[in-house]
């Protein structure tokens, strides 16, 4: 089951499920949006790129039909009953960007490095600007938690 904003704010009302920082404009009917942190990279190859760091204010434009890591600038914790489904904004979508299908499993902590790719011409972005969605949803029975490589992670982290 999807998660209502009722339901989202309980749980984080509890500290069940912690969002960092938070605005309460963030909360949306069924999720949490999420904003543009202070580090992104621009992927020349499947490890490596170029490391960008992103100033308040200052525009960031990912380059026509890129592949570019961008760090959220908040911290989440998900308890072990919920996941998390990350898209972009509709208005992200509409200037044509494209994100892979994106899960944050039950038990995640930490900030999200999160996949963008680019459209055929330049789209600017910025700093704390709010281009992704995440869902949130119940899961039962509750399982393992997420224990895997990027648990805890605090900034950008390419793959392996």
């Amino acid at each position: 089951m999807i998660l209502s904003d009722v339901e989202i704010s309980r749980l984080m009302e509890s500290g069940r499920l912690v969002v960092r920082p938070f605005e309460q404009s963030s909360l949306t009917p069924n999720g949490v949006d999420l904003s543009v942190g202070e580090e992104a990279m621009v992927m020349d190859g499947p490890s490596d790129g170029r490391r960008v760091r992103l100033e308040p204010g200052v525009e960031f434009e990912l380059p026509p039909v890129s592949h570019v890591l961008v760090l959220t600038e908040e911290y989440l914790e998900l308890p072990s009953d919920v996941i998390g489904l990350v898209n972009l904004r509709s208005t992200y979508a509409r200037r044509g960007l494209l994100i892979p299908p994106t899960v944050v499993d039950a038990g995640y902590r930490g900030r999200l490095t999160l996949a963008v790719r680019g459209a055929p011409y330049p789209v600017m972005i910025r700093r704390g600007e709010r281009v992704w969605h995440l869902v949130l949803a119940e899961s039962h029975p509750a399982g393992r938690p997420y224990s895997g490589r990027y648990q805890g992670s605090m900034g950008l982290v390419p793959a392996p």
